[in-house]
């Protein structure tokens, strides 16, 4: 179905520090959240939910491979298959395999448009891969025809807004519980810059909204918990004073009850995460008509996509807003004002009002700069 691979032009995007996940307070609480018990990790969990190994997984955009060797080094499979689209993740996983003595081999190939002409698999693995997958329905009736009656598709995922585009309800909560903290803990909030991700990684959460429906099509869902992160995401991640020690505990553990009360009466709608355990569905393949009309509706979503630039919905509020703001931030620091075309003569004014201040703000500190050195 693609025309070409949607993929980031370079895979060292997939991989750095400072993600939310990474303080010690929040690793336990995504566990006890997901498993009952904070010093229970998912991989456990599925090993013990499932009874005894599986035989092969695949694990789809598998990066280093650290997921699969995990797998195996609990005893959750004895051999399994990896495929991602950078060859330079899978010569550094074949590597890890090797020295770590795992079965594990792995293929490359851009997962959109992957056979899955692969034998014995009864695990399928989704670690922050499936918010990276244009064609996702695809993908899901695909990974439903691989697997057995009694095959398992686990999924540890980002479920939230696509690309990152939160409401503005939900914003608002972040940037509420985020003045609720000192100074000296609070965030610089920017909201996620969608010129920017279609730049950088125009895979990043492409249509991560539409994971948990597209996979009920295909599958039951046994075993499904909701792992929030509707606040508590985007204030820890990359924020340095929670990720130094000493670390904020009081703080820490005061987000995370806020991000929890977020969630509410509507988990769902509310989370940024999900750990899923579930089953194929083989009934939802012999529907030929829904499956038909499935398929042309992804193949129109995509086509559009490609049309409008790899966007797949309108502008909203906020991103107009803060694409306002950060092209005015970066008009500041080249010394060339902000392309403010198309917009209503009142936003006009604001935009050139606000321009004003910024370069007398600019040219203030300049010259008390120039004093401070001559005294």
């Amino acid at each position: 179905m693609s025309e070409s691979a949607i993929v980031a032009g370079d895979s060292s995007v997939y991989y750095g520090s400072g993600y939310w996940n990474e303080i010690p307070a929040v690793y336990h609480e995504l566990n006890r959240r997901a498993t009952g018990d904070p010093d229970k990790g998912w991989m456990q969990h599925l090993r013990e939910y499932h009874g005894r190994p599986f035989s092969r997984l695949l694990s789809l955009n598998c990066g280093n491979g650290w997921v699969e060797r995990g797998l195996l080094a609990h005893g959750v499979a004895e051999r399994g298959v990896g495929t991602d689209y950078a060859e330079d993740l899978l010569v550094a996983a074949r590597a890890e395999a090797a020295a770590a003595g795992a079965d594990l081999e792995y293929v490359q190939a851009d997962i959109n448009t992957f056979g899955f002409d692969l034998e014995g698999i009864d695990l399928v693995v989704n670690h922050a891969a499936c918010h990276h997958i244009a064609e996702i329905d695809r993908v899901m009736r695909a990974i439903c025809r691989l697997l057995p009656e009694d095959g398992v598709f686990v999924s540890w995922d980002y479920v939230g807004p696509h690309r990152n585009q939160y409401p503005l309800a939900q914003w608002q909560a972040v940037f509420d519980a985020n003045q609720s903290l000192p100074a000296a803990l609070r965030k610089d909030l920017r909201y996620p810059h969608m010129r920017s991700m279609l730049a950088g990684d125009p895979t990043e959460a492409i249509h991560s909204e539409l994971i948990l429906p597209v996979m009920r099509r295909y599958f039951d869902l046994e075993y499904v918990r909701y792992l929030g992160g509707g606040i508590a995401y985007e204030i820890f991640n990359f924020n340095p004073p929670f990720h130094a020690e000493p670390r904020p505990d009081a703080e820490i553990a005061r987000i995370l009850d806020l991000d929890l009360a977020y969630l509410g009466d509507d988990p769902e709608a509310n989370t940024l995460f999900a750990y899923v355990i579930a089953r194929p569905r083989k009934a939802a393949l012999e529907d030929t008509r829904q499956l038909a009309r499935w398929t042309a509706e992804e193949l129109q979503r995509e086509q559009a996509a490609r049309a409008a630039d790899g966007r797949y919905h309108p502008t909203g509020l906020l991103e107009h807003l803060y694409d306002r703001q950060y092209s005015l931030e970066t008009a500041v620091a080249t010394g060339r004002p902000p392309a403010i075309d198309g917009e209503t003569p009142s936003l006009l004014r604001f935009w050139a009002a606000r321009w004003r201040r910024r370069l007398r703000s600019v040219a203030r500190r300049a010259r008390q700069a120039v004093r401070d050195r001559r005294t």
